[in-house]
Formats: C-alpha cells, structure tokens, sequence
C-alpha cells in the first residue's frame, strides 16, 4: 500500500527546512500542507481558494476520479468513505471540505473568512446551503457527463437527459443569487460563501456552461470582481489564478499554492 501524501517536501524528514511554510515570522511555525484532490471537483477548489486567501501554501498531488481513485484501497485509507479532498500538514490528516477549510482558516493569516456579525453569518450559512444543496449536485453531474466520464473512457455516452435536467435545475438559484447581490459581494463582505459560489461558476464557465452566470447581470459582475480579489491575507496573490483550465482538468493538473510577499 502506497502512502499518497509521500510527495514534495513530505518526501524529506519531517524536520527539514524546507518542511515549512513561508520565510520570515511563519518560518518553522507552519509546516507546507499537502492536499489530495481533483481539478474537477467544487470541494478540492474551495480549498484552495480558502488557503490562497489566508496566506496557506500548499502542494497538491491529483486523486484521479476519471479513473476513481477515491475509491482505492490506498486512498479509503485516508478517507474511509473516500471523501474528498483530503489535507495534511506534518502528521495531521483532516478530510472533506468542511474540516479542510476550517483547520486552514484556523492556521491562516489574517481576520477570519466567517462573519462576525450573527445576521451576516447566518446569512452566509444559508447561501452556502443553497450552493451546496441546489448547484453543486448539479456541477458535478455536468463535469461528470462532459467532462469526467470521457477522460476515463473515450466510450463514454453523456446522459442527455442528466446534462439537460442539470441545466435546468441550476436557473433558479443563480437567478436567486442575482437578486441576493445588492452589494460587491454575496452577503455584503467577502467570506466563505463566495469562495464556494467561485468554485461553482468557474467549473461551470470552463466546461461552457457559462450561460447560467452570463444570463444574470449581477452575478456576472460579481464573478468579474472575483477574478481580481487580492488575497484576504493582504499577501500579493489572486486565488482565483490559482483555478485550473479545462485542459488542466483533462490533464489532471492541480496547482500548488504559493504565496506571495505582503
């Protein structure tokens, strides 16, 4: 049985200099996490959008689902229902994207992602429900039937009927959105749900499936203003950068995050 985490600096003694994170006051207080994912996928995406914004590096290594790799034997051993994506930092292993992101936010720069204000909260909680109940099933079936079944079998046959009732389903929670956006961002400030509404529509956009965004004025804004959002850590990094292109995923290619000076 292989160790997947065994890449990088991981492949190094633990305490090894270059084990850790950035030069200067995080030096060898933050070691470098490693995260197990897919370019493909919404969750492995919100992770890194999540770290890029608080000042994480990381260095990520592909689970392939076109061949379903989170369902081996190796990788159920991380993640015994083969949850993904998968995070480590030195001998501590977390998975899924809810424990991810917060154990990155937690080790991360800056303020917190989550509001502070209980009715911004709440708020907040309810449009990553929405995200995550009403869009992301959706997002995944298209990338499935586009994009992932053919790259792990050139066979394949797309389910028209999956591909159209996915189309469908997903008009009415970005026309929602639409009229949720009155200011630059989803609930007011820049938070956790924008980061998981950007890893919704960039998959959509990359598998052209943008007509969803396009079709709502200021969704579309606020997807524009998303693509230049300097990280919440005050670093010199865009996280959106960081979001792979469709020839990305078809080559199985997910991007280290590293960031930049202050």
């Amino acid at each position: 049985m292989s160790d997947l985490f065994h890449f990088g600096s991981a492949a190094k003694a633990l305490d090894a200099d270059d084990r850790y994170g950035s030069d200067g006051e995080m030096k060898k207080t933050q070691y470098i996490m490693q995260l197990l994912g897919f370019p493909g996928h919404p969750d492995t995406l919100k992770v890194m959008l999540t770290a890029a914004e608080k000042g994480i590096e990381i260095e990520s290594a592909v689970v392939d689902m076109s061949a379903k790799q989170q369902d081996s034997e190796d990788y159920r051993k991380i993640s015994p229902l083969g949850i993904m994506p998968a995070l480590k930092e030195a001998d501590y292993v977390v998975v899924g994207e809810n424990g991810t992101s917060v154990f990155v936010e937690g080790r991360g720069l800056g303020r917190f992602l989550a509001p502070r204000n209980a009715a911004m909260l709440a708020q907040q909680n309810y449009w990553m429900d929405i995200g995550r109940t009403e869009v992301q099933p959706h997002v995944e079936t298209l990338m499935q039937e586009l994009v992932i079944g053919p790259m792990g079998d050139a066979s394949y046959s797309a389910d028209n009927a999956a591909i159209e009732a996915a189309r469908a389903a997903l008009v009415t929670p970005y026309e929602a959105l639409n009229a949720q956006l009155t200011k630059d961002y989803i609930v007011g400030d820049f938070c956790y749900v924008d980061i998981h509404w950007t890893a919704y529509s960039h998959l959509l956009l990359v598998i052209g499936e943008g007509a969803v965004i396009d079709s709502n004025p200021k969704v579309k804004a606020w997807f524009e203003k998303i693509k230049t959002h300097k990280s919440y850590s005050g670093q010199d990094i865009i996280a959106y950068d960081l979001m792979p292109s469709l020839e990305d995923i078809k080559a199985k290619k997910l991007s280290d995050v590293q960031c930049g000076e202050f």
